[in-house]
């Protein structure tokens, strides 16, 4: 591998981890938007901004770490198929709260209830996962 080549790799890998490591940051405003919300309509207001960072980060991650695997496949190894679980993991969860927030809108004070400790859940679990992934490297 020539000397321009392996710089590329080494930067691509660091904005890979700095992209990466940024992945925390929507999860713990999200957990503290729910524990310590007045109201729900401002909880989701704080809920719904944070949702295109966190969509922007998962697309920053896979699209990243697969130039990084395809650059140099060696690194493949059972961290690369943690994170990848991690970002499909988050994907889904997200789209799933987004659907469970349109049903309890139109709903009631309840259902919102129950959509909150769902949030709850979502998010303390992706923090963990998060935790649990970045302790592999």
């Amino acid at each position: 591998m020539s000397e321009a080549v392996s710089q590329s790799l080494n930067d691509l890998v660091f904005y890979h981890k700095f992209f990466a490591f940024l992945f925390i940051v929507p999860i713990v405003c999200n957990l503290w938007n729910l524990y310590f919300h007045k109201n729900l309509v401002s909880l989701n207001k704080k809920i719904w901004f944070c949702m295109p960072l966190v969509f922007f980060l998962v697309a920053v991650a896979i699209l990243s770490g697969l130039n990084i695997l395809f650059f140099n496949f060696e690194s493949f190894s059972f961290s690369v198929v943690s994170m990848i679980g991690l970002c499909v993991y988050i994907l889904i969860t997200e789209i799933l709260r987004i659907r469970k927030l349109k049903v309890a809108k139109r709903t009631d004070l309840e259902a919102m209830k129950s959509y909150v400790n769902f949030c709850k859940i979502v998010y303390f679990t992706q923090a963990i996962l998060f935790c649990l992934v970045v302790s592999m490297r």
